[in-house]
């Protein structure tokens, strides 16, 4: 356990609050960006005008500066490649804000709706505590808690597909057998509850 670490989130936010914390970074990234092409447009505009007054001779306007062939090929292949490289960084953006949430954020953020904190150790979810007591919240009742470990069994990082119940001489506890292919038992998940019936944790042992 001595690589393990423990995510907690905050006690005070709520799961709405969450969802509006992550739309208004995703904006804020898109304002930036959009800012970035704005800067850049404004700087490509004057250097255009820079080199268009140099190439004028000492003579002032009067007179029509020469057109030169080659700088005319590399000012075009110049702006051809900023344009490229805009491009490229708005693909990129928009592919950010588009990433599709893994089955871990479905778990914590949905079903578990933020309130529990992650104990993570080897890639693996050692524990789910309720961390949402001081701000109100109430611990989550999972009705179904084999179709709940079945469904988010990759989540965990843990390789069942079969849950049975075990009797528990504890009344505030209920004990799952995990079972994989081979009918082979890997682990067992303990889930705290209290009277009412909510979980406050769930611990998984082997």
């Amino acid at each position: 356990m001595g690589n393990a670490k423990v995510i907690e989130f905050p006690k005070e936010r709520s799961f709405r609050k969450r969802l509006q914390d992550k739309a208004q970074e995703q904006k804020s990234v898109l304002v930036m960006s959009i800012a970035s092409v704005a800067l850049m447009t404004v700087f490509v505009n004057q250097w255009l005008v820079d080199n268009s007054d140099s190439a004028v001779g000492g003579r002032g306007n009067r007179e029509i500066a020469s057109f030169e062939p080659g700088a005319f090929a590399r000012d075009v292949k110049w702006e051809h490649d900023i344009a490229q490289k805009l491009s490229a960084e708005k693909s990129s953006l928009v592919a950010a804000l588009a990433e599709k949430p893994t089955l871990r954020d479905d778990l914590i953020f949905g079903y578990l709706e933020g309130k529990y904190g992650m104990n993570i150790s080897g890639g693996k979810i050692q524990s789910l505590e309720f961390i949402d007591a001081q701000a109100g919240e109430k611990a989550l009742e999972i009705q179904n808690k084999a179709s709940f470990l079945k469904k988010y069994a990759s989540a965990f990082g843990l390789n069942f597909v079969e849950v049975s119940p075990v009797t528990s001489a504890d009344a505030g506890e209920q004990v799952f057998s995990l079972i994989d292919n081979s009918k082979t038992i890997v682990g067992q998940a303990h889930f705290a509850i209290d009277q009412e019936g909510r979980v406050h944790s769930l611990r998984f042992t082997q």
